[in-house]
């Protein structure tokens, strides 16, 4: 658990169609066309309603700021640039890179119905956020899904303290029996670099293992974290499976891999980002309908078993996100009070309105 050293974060609290609205309008405003704009905010307001408010509109200042600097291309479209049987190469032409993701989801799923199985990769992309997101889509259409994305640097290898990964993460989605499907959705570092970012903010100490400082000494201060390097999970094992998906990443499309994503957000050039999307129909195996029956058997038989002293309940993942989401669509959408200030002042530069606030919570 982070530990707070500063007074409780403070949010606000808005309903969920005005802050999806109030996104997209922004991004239109610093140069994104609709169809961009639209699928980004969509997005990140999922991560909101699922309590990651790391990957939603707390992530967005900085997506303006690219936009406005030309880093991201508001109007870029993806486009099909290779197509070989169960297969397609995407080129995200340097866009917002959701929309780039949700074409993805849409190809990798028609030919997995087609072909039993499939493999779409993105290249040329920038950022596509919280991955369960397209892990999720994928499983609701029947399929089985795997997404996996890579980015910058800000890993250090087991053994070594020089940033040469990223926090490479790795989305699963499963169809089971219901109207929710199964999904998790995990970094291969000890901690996400969003979580960090923000504990960095507030001036909060982190899990001992969390990263090194810049000369590569163990610390807990997450600002010196952010200056020197995550640590990756488990050692050797978030090591090995980071570097896996940086592979199926990188050089499978085309696209950047470790050191030379470093420039990313800075000045100069760097090489742009890769994603990795799968699709597996189980009709080409068993039943969709007896594979949907069978996980979600075993699900409620872990949830059953005997559990430890002092739990009340065996959480599944993505459990917490889901009822979690259900409420805020309900009661509006909690945004840190610091982020909400930052996004009215750039609301007020571009003569965007802002939506009026439900709730200060307590």
């Amino acid at each position: 658990m982070i530990e707070r050293q500063s007074d409780i974060r403070q949010h606000i609290r808005l309903k969920a169609d005005d802050l999806y609205k109030f996104m997209r309008n922004l991004m239109i405003a610093a140069g994104a066309n609709i169809e961009c704009a639209e699928a980004a905010a969509q997005i990140h307001l999922e991560a909101d309603l699922r309590g990651v408010n790391l990957q939603g509109a707390d992530y967005l200042p900085y997506t303006i700021k690219n936009l406005e600097r030309g880093i991201i291309d508001g109007m870029a479209k993806p486009s099909v640039v290779k197509e070989l049987g169960a297969t397609a190469l995407i080129d995200g032409n340097r866009g917002l890179g959701q929309l780039a993701a949700l074409k993805a989801v849409e190809i990798v799923s028609a030919k997995a119905r087609k072909f039993g199985n499939a493999t779409v990769s993105v290249c040329n992309s920038t950022d596509i956020f919280m991955i369960g997101a397209y892990a999720e889509r994928i499983s609701q259409m029947g399929l089985i899904g795997i997404v996996m994305t890579s980015g910058p640097p800000l890993v250090h290898p087991y053994g070594g303290v020089e940033k040469m990964l990223s926090t490479n993460p790795v989305a699963f989605g499963m169809p089971v029996e219901g109207e929710t499907p199964f999904v998790f959705d995990m970094a291969t570092s000890a901690l996400s670099s969003s979580r960090i970012r923000q504990a960095a903010y507030f001036k909060e100490s982190l899990p001992p293992g969390t990263g090194v400082d810049y000369n590569g000494n163990p610390t807990t201060d997450a600002s010196l974290i952010r200056a020197g390097a995550i640590a990756p999970l488990a050692e050797h094992k978030g090591f090995g499976l980071a570097l896996s998906i940086a592979m199926l990443c990188g050089p499978l499309s085309g696209s950047g891999i470790g050191p030379e994503l470093a420039g990313w957000q800075g000045e100069g050039q760097t090489k742009t980002q890769g994603h990795f999307f799968y699709a597996l129909d189980p009709e080409y195996f068993t039943t969709s309908k007896e594979f949907a029956n069978r996980s979600q058997w075993y699900i409620e038989t872990i949830k059953k078993s005997k559990k430890a002293e002092n739990i009340e309940e065996i959480r599944i993942p993505g459990e917490r996100a889901e009822a979690l989401r259900k409420k805020q669509i309900n009661d509006g959408v909690l945004i840190l009070e610091e982020t909400w200030r930052v996004l009215a002042e750039q609301a007020t530069k571009y003569k965007v309105d802002i939506p009026p606030v439900i709730s200060t919570p307590s």
